[in-house]
């Protein structure tokens, strides 16, 4: 059973959405982002921005400063009635409706609210120093949720009437949000998200154990922001590899190796991957496709995810990738941005190797994190996402 509640956000008011909330690296180039930053005063940026560097007083002061400018001149504003906020994403084809809401950080530590990632120490107190320093959670934590006929009806009802927000953001998605504070809409969503047994943190584990963080400090702040989605309208995307170099090993020698565990084909044409257990390969101008066709029997649930196949049996055992997570030789690349950036990665450098991997579903996610397990890392890109700074949610 899930508990929520309506909140005061506070939300653009004088100025456009679209400027406002805080671009990502994700889509955007860090040049392209420091313009965006120029050009645009009001800006969360300027408040998001000190991550990476709070040990600096001035960084801290600027970013409660902006913040503090906002309010006083009417950027943004508080609302004066606790609302739901009916929140619809379209990116292309693909379509999701969920809702803004405070939920309990009670829940995510009874693990009614469960994660599928490991959180580290470091970056999550970083992110409670960020949001202590202006008492306010800019980014939402993305949830998803059993699918549930009767939560959708309610929220198609409110669509039906003119967003307060619709704009197109920096990756062409659309965004469209409705602000609810009819009292007997409030209750009816309150009441249904009890039929709720779980969430399930989709992506925002750090800001997660950023809260969980706040809340020893303060218990006061018991509450967080979420945007919830329903499990079957989350979309993952594949979270792709590029590694450096072949660990000494000529084309010959890494082929060979290799075939011990794949099937390999050459491509001439770019290969992503249509199933479990198969891969893409990009080596020296040339697209292979690699089927795994080892045994799986031996192997537990998590070892036997695409992703884990691929650390095992090729860039650990073959490529020497020690530590996936932090290893200087591996680069990371979302699907979001297809296979031409794979392709323009290892042409800029020859000796390295792209691979290209099967999306994780989310039934694994669900999983992985009923049985209190984690994904590897890298291995979800949940894509489109809600936006930091479209609805914010101050503590006090």
């Amino acid at each position: 059973m899930v508990d929520i509640w309506p909140f005061f956000g506070t939300r653009p008011y004088s100025q456009d959405a679209k400027t406002l909330i805080a671009p990502s690296t994700d889509h955007l180039s860090i040049e392209n982002i420091e313009i965006f930053r120029k050009n645009n005063y009001w800006n969360y940026l300027k408040i998001l921005n000190p991550v990476g560097q709070l040990k600096e007083k001035d960084s801290l002061l600027e970013a409660r400063t902006h913040f503090n400018e906002m309010k006083e001149n009417d950027v943004i504003k508080k609302d004066n009635d606790p609302n739901f906020y009916v929140y619809q994403i379209q990116l292309g084809n693909h379509n999701q409706v969920g809702f803004l809401s405070l939920a309990s950080v009670g829940d995510f530590e009874k693990n009614i609210i469960k994660p599928h990632e490991k959180i580290y120490e470091s970056r999550k107190v970083e992110r409670a120093d960020q949001m202590m320093n202006i008492n306010t959670q800019i980014g939402p934590i993305y949830v998803s949720y059993a699918s549930d006929e009767n939560i959708r009806k309610l929220l198609l009802t409110e669509m039906t009437k003119p967003p307060s927000y619709d704009f197109e953001s920096f990756d062409n998605s659309v965004h469209k949000l409705w602000c609810i504070k009819d009292n007997k809409f409030i209750e009816s969503l309150k009441s249904l998200a009890k039929n709720i047994p779980n969430l399930y943190i989709a992506d925002g584990h750090h800001r997660m154990g950023a809260m969980e963080h706040i809340k020893q400090i303060n218990s006061k702040n018991n509450k967080f922001m979420i945007a919830a989605f329903p499990s079957n309208e989350s979309k993952i995307f594949d979270y792709n590899r590029v590694i450096k170099d072949l660990n000494g090993l000529s084309k010959d020698e890494f082929i060979k190796i290799l075939s011990n565990n794949f099937n390999i084909v050459k491509k001439n044409k770019s290969h992503r991957p249509t199933k479990k257990n198969e891969f893409g390969m990009y080596y020296e101008k040339q697209w292979y496709s690699l089927e795994f066709k080892g045994s799986l029997k031996s192997l537990n649930f998590i070892d036997q995810l695409d992703i884990n196949i691929l650390n095992q049996f090729c860039l650990v055992k073959i490529l020497n990738i020690k530590d996936v997570n932090n290893d200087q030789r591996i680069r990371f690349i979302a699907g979001c941005h297809g296979l031409d950036a794979l392709k323009k990665k290892v042409d800029e450098n020859l000796d390295s190797v792209a691979f290209s991997i099967f999306p994780s579903d989310i039934t694994d996610v669900i999983k992985v994190a009923d049985n209190n397990l984690t994904m590897p890392p890298k291995s979800t890109w949940f894509d489109p996402k809600p936006l930091d700074g479209l609805v914010v949610y101050e503590f006090n």
